[in-house]
């Protein structure tokens, strides 16, 4: 009887490893969705305050007639 090299590693597969494999496949998954959710959640640190348009800021405005 012929076996081919892809028979028997299939054959050979452990079920409790693929089991392992799947559960650590999801909690990296779901770790790495609770990181990008942690960090879109936080404020931005930008202060506001000193930020403004070209209009907001104070210059030297002269009108000529």
């Amino acid at each position: 009887m012929k076996r081919s090299t892809y028979r028997l590693l299939v054959q050979s597969e452990e079920k409790s490893r693929n089991i392992l494999e799947t559960a650590l496949y999801g909690l990296f998954a779901i770790s790495a969705v609770l990181t990008i959710w942690q960090f879109a959640e936080q404020p931005a640190g930008v202060p506001m305050h000193r930020t403004g348009t070209v209009l907001e800021q104070p210059g030297d405005t002269r009108i000529v007639s």
